[in-house]
């Protein structure tokens, strides 16, 4: 059944909802009772937080304004929009969630880890549906949009301004776990934006067809050939490129030591693959 713009649109928002109360729970409820910051406006937040007891959902939606009107100017209006109705969210949801602990943590090492974890997950499913939950979210989706830098990557850079200064407020101790918090919520974010794990795969063999014909027959996966000429040899060759997904690549090594032990196969991790057979950009 195909969906309707308007439905598109009120699934869309629905995403983002669940994404802004799932992130807002990982702060209140791992990386706050832990002590530690974050980055960003988000951890300019927690930084009054922790040293005036200023209200973190109020504060975040505050020091957003003015990177929204960067949003505005640099990105479509539909992103903005949805910026602002998931920071509206977040921001709300943070104030609602405050003392709220799931667990008790004795470990601020657990603290880190799961904060990252949830917050990478919750950003991930906003960015899924169109939007954000405003801070760094903007500035990385900018960098993305004009440089191709992958978010995650882009938003652990341009939070080292607010890691020092959360040296000097929290001490070494909080501030290293939140660098591990940044460094996990970044991989599981560029993991889930990139999808499934996938090799991509450069084969040149004297027995190429038959390589070709046991890789769509055994891992349903297609090739492409690519004519190349033997540097040594001087002789042509079809150089064979193909993309598998991570749990495919032993079947396909296996593949090419029955067919041809003298092949020369090089395997390349692959960011981001679209089409067929992996992630769609529909």
């Amino acid at each position: 059944m195909k969906l309707t713009q308007r439905s598109k649109s009120i699934l869309g928002l629905i995403g983002i909802t669940i994404g802004a109360i799932i992130a807002a729970y990982g702060v209140q409820g791992f990386i706050v009772p832990s002590g530690l910051g974050g980055g960003g406006v988000g951890g300019i937040a927690l930084l009054l937080y922790y040293t005036f007891k200023l209200p973190i959902g109020l504060m975040t939606f505050l020091l957003n304004i003015p990177l929204l009107v960067l949003g505005w100017r640099e990105v479509n209006k539909q992103f903005v929009f949805k910026t602002i109705w998931g920071l509206v969210i977040f921001s709300t949801s943070l104030d609602l969630f405050k003392g709220v602990q799931p667990v008790a943590l004795n470990d601020i090492f657990l603290g880190a880890l799961y904060g990252g974890v949830i917050s990478g997950i919750s950003s991930s499913l906003v960015f899924h549906f169109g939007g954000s939950l405003g801070g760094t979210d903007i500035v990385s989706k900018v960098i993305q949009r004009k440089y191709g830098v992958p978010m995650g990557t882009s938003a652990l850079a341009i939070n080292g301004v607010i890691i020092m200064i959360s040296w000097a407020i929290l001490g070494s101790k909080a501030t290293l776990y939140t660098l591990v918090t940044l460094f996990v919520y970044g991989r599981v974010l560029d993991l889930i934006q990139s999808g499934v794990p996938s090799k991509a795969i450069t084969i040149i063999s004297d027995q190429s067809e038959v390589l070709v014909d046991r890789i769509m027959i055994d891992l349903g996966r297609g090739a492409t050939f690519l004519h190349g000429r033997g540097a040594y040899s001087n002789e042509p060759k079809n150089v064979i490129i193909c993309v598998v997904s991570l749990p495919e690549i032993g079947r396909l090594k296996q593949a090419v030591r029955e067919v041809d032990p003298l092949a020369f196969m090089i395997v390349q991790n692959a960011g981001e693959v679209l089409g067929r057979g992996f992630v769609t950009n529909e």
